[in-house]
């Protein structure tokens, strides 16, 4: 960046001309002129640390003298990192059409590049290599430590993250108090610690639903997929084979590779801000599952269903769409951050429910979600505002027509979506030590003595 006073008859004289792309701006505070280099479309935000105005003696608070700063609340138009593992505009259909696995997607999001037979062997081989989980991590989602099957299903996942945290507290790097980094910069380490939480997630998430569902647990087979045995421990299997039906084996597989990552949201902003300060991976995922817990986030899916099932019946749906258009209540599951437009993922999970009409004629929850999404996708209040439906919501109707509860929607979401949590963090890992430390404006009053 470069900057001088702009000359009367020549604006660009004794400029410094940087290459390629730039931003032009004079500051109208100090009649200054300032060149800021534009690469792939963005700024340095550091590069507005040259804007600096005389320090004001009336409102010190706006630090004039360290530069200009950036305000944008909820990052709605600032990036805050370089990655190559998602680009949410992909053609899912060249994914999908691959006949690929949910492993080997999570492979190519984790590792960078599609397994080749021998990798994908190897990768199955250590996710279920991964020992069954200690007592202590089982005791935090079962009767004798939570007793009230009305509790929260993620709170016990975060729970039985923290008790895996401390069977092994070597991994915690601030225990381990050791001189070098424990993750950064060390593959190894890294890789370990992923396929631990992988596999560990997994087993803690089927052990809470059993227990939710007072079904027992069954332990994982080293013959099975990652998601046949997600399926066989949850007790999900067909009764007369006592394994996960290969139908909804598939169906599940191509669902979670729709939804496996999603770019920057808001849960992997809150996993990589805690990555930065260098703790654990148990740690770091914890932030993303409190972050997509909220109803903003993942946890809009659940208060959906519950809206859903406050409504009752098809006959109701006329008066809920009243009310929202009234703007007494809201419709959650439409609308996205990002998308104005139909969620590309929509069109491939509407073709998995395709595949399960059977399973939806018979659940009145269902028939209700529906009848009120054609009601929604046809009113011109929807269509003029652009709330689509989300795509996260049409995966929660098929995991209910799966023969999930809604209650547990969001935490096999959560399951689905840490193969791409991991792929960040490994990405953090491999770069510098850098904490997140955003700023702020301070609005309040200054020296204050009584």
């Amino acid at each position: 960046m470069s900057s001088a006073i702009i000359p009367e008859a020549d604006n660009n004289i004794g400029a410094k001309k940087p290459l390629g792309d730039v931003l032009h701006i004079i500051d109208s505070r100090t009649g200054q002129y300032h060149a800021v280099q534009i690469r792939r479309n963005t700024i340095d935000a550091n590069d507005l640390k040259t804007l600096k105005a005389p320090k004001d003696p009336e409102h010190p608070e706006y630090q004039n003298e360290q530069g200009i700063r950036v305000y944008d609340p909820g990052f709605s138009n600032t990036v805050v990192s370089e990655s190559k593992i998602t680009y949410m505009q992909v053609n899912l259909h060249s994914f999908l059409t691959r006949k690929k696995s949910f492993a080997d997607l999570s492979y190519l999001l984790i590792w960078g590049d599609w397994p080749s037979s021998e990798d994908a062997r190897r990768y199955q081989e250590r996710l279920n290599s991964v020992p069954l989980l200690d007592e202590s991590v089982f005791n935090m989602a079962n009767k004798k430590f939570h007793n009230s099957k009305d509790g929260s299903i993620v709170g016990m996942m975060i729970a039985g993250l923290s008790a895996l945290q401390s069977c092994d507290m070597p991994t915690v790097p601030s225990h381990a108090a050791k001189n070098l980094p424990v993750y950064l910069g060390q593959p190894q380490n890294v890789d370990e610690q992923i396929i631990r939480v992988l596999s560990s997630l997994s087993m803690i998430t089927a052990a809470t639903y059993c227990h939710h569902t007072n079904r027992t647990f069954t332990p994982p087979r080293n013959d099975f997929s990652y998601i046949e045995n997600f399926l066989l421990m949850t007790g999900h299997v067909d009764q007369s084979t006592g394994t996960p039906n290969p139908r909804y084996v598939d169906i599940l597989e191509r669902l979670w590779i729709v939804v496996a990552d999603h770019e920057m949201t808001c849960s992997t902003a809150a996993l990589l801000q805690t990555a930065s300060a260098l703790p654990d991976v148990i740690s770091c995922l914890i932030s993303a599952f409190s972050a997509a817990y909220g109803p903003l986030h993942g946890g809009a899916i659940e208060v959906a269903y519950k809206n859903i099932e406050e409504i009752g019946t098809v006959s109701n749906v006329p008066e809920k769409l009243a009310r929202v258009k009234a703007g007494k209540e809201r419709l959650y599951g439409y609308g996205h951050r990002i998308y104005r437009v139909t969620d590309p993922r929509y069109t491939f999970i509407s073709d998995i429910l395709g595949e399960l009409t059977d399973e939806i004629s018979k659940d009145p929850l269902l028939q209700v979600a529906f009848a009120l999404d054609r009601a929604a996708t046809r009113d011109e209040y929807f269509i003029s505002r652009k709330l689509r439906p989300n795509a996260d919501l049409f995966a929660a109707f098929a995991y209910k027509a799966l023969g999930f509860l809604p209650e547990f929607i969001l935490p096999i979401s959560l399951v689905s979506r840490t193969q791409g949590f991991m792929a960040h963090w490994k990405e953090a890992m491999e770069g510098g030590a850098r904490i997140w430390r955003p700023g702020q404006i301070y609005t309040g009053k200054l020296n204050q003595t009584n």
